[in-house]
């Protein structure tokens, strides 16, 4: 009988103790144990992205299409483009510029790139390439004339 009563004064002061609404408090990161991971993941800076497209169109068709280093396929085709905003968001940020290039498939064909969307410009609707436009070889320095 003395422990029956000494439980029930326990319970009446520990709900005379309890928050409101009950103990189950809602920490900043949700209400696991493990607030500090879920905290984290919550404080991490969202990425923002601009998605554009571009067409890409070589002289004669069929040239292998890179962009930012990666193969999307083969001319011509449009390929959509994700852009990443960088910088500290207090400061201007600047978008990602992309690098388009064109690989040749036959004899007589250059490779061919271009950058596009520097200082956070849009990326042109529509890139075109002359594979066969290939730059002159530097000419030859003249040899020194001889003296006799």
């Amino acid at each position: 009988m003395k422990n029956l009563i000494l439980i029930c004064a326990v319970v009446v002061l520990a709900a005379c103790a309890m928050p409101p609404g009950g103990m189950a408090q809602k920490r900043p990161g949700g209400g696991s144990l493990f607030w500090n991971v879920s905290q984290a993941a919550v404080e991490q800076p969202q990425q923002h992205f601009v998605d554009e497209t571009v067409e890409v169109i070589t002289e004669p068709a069929g040239a292998r299409i890179h962009i930012n280093d990666g193969f999307v396929g083969y001319s011509p085709l449009k390929a959509p483009v994700r852009r990443l905003w960088r910088g500290d968001p207090r400061y201007p940020m600047t978008l990602d510029t992309v690098k388009i290039e064109a690989l040749p498939v036959a004899g007589g064909q250059c490779v061919q790139s271009v950058m596009v969307g520097q200082n956070s410009g849009k990326t042109p609707p529509q890139v075109s390439f002359n594979m066969t436009a290939c730059s002159a070889a530097a000419p030859a320095a003249p040899a020194p004339a001889k003296t006799e």
